[in-house]
């Protein structure tokens, strides 16, 4: 026997309709829809940040500086991956723990240190001029390191 098909039925239908339809549409916009996740970016991994944590962008906003300080935060903020590449040769690998030239703009380390300006906005220049990263690693490596 068949049960008669009520007002209520028909709202509970609705609201299950419309809730599915909005966590579709959630999921879709935050998480790309159903298809494979991209592969991971490495520049964008922060050890220094907690895990899970929400963080909008991987350095420090350029605009906070000046001159070739807010030059050197602006490559950056715009060329992370570029940035993860390459070693600094201030030595803030031993002092501050970086593992890269973008950790020096994760803080404000870099807006003290004419080091990780001078290499950020030279292997930025090269980068803008075609040069391959181990070519731009190679002349970094030449120009600042001094630990003799």
């Amino acid at each position: 026997m068949r049960r008669k098909t009520t007002r209520r039925d028909i709202a509970i239908g609705a609201a299950l309709i419309l809730v599915s339809s909005m966590v579709f549409a959630a999921f879709s916009r935050y998480h790309g829809g159903f298809a494979a996740p991209p592969a991971p970016d490495p520049a964008a991994s922060c050890p220094n940040c907690a895990a899970g944590s929400a963080q909008t962008s991987l350095t420090l906003n350029p605009r906070s500086f000046v001159g070739p300080v807010r030059d050197a935060y602006q490559v950056a903020h715009d060329n992370p991956a570029l940035l993860a590449q390459l070693h600094c040769y201030c030595g803030c690998d031993r002092n501050e723990g970086h593992k890269n030239l973008l950790d020096c703009f994760r803080d404000k380390h870099g807006s003290t240190c004419e080091i990780c300006v001078g290499e950020a906005i030279d292997g930025n220049r090269m980068f803008n001029q075609g040069a391959p990263v181990e070519q731009i690693r190679d002349t970094l490596r030449v120009r600042y390191d001094h630990r003799g």
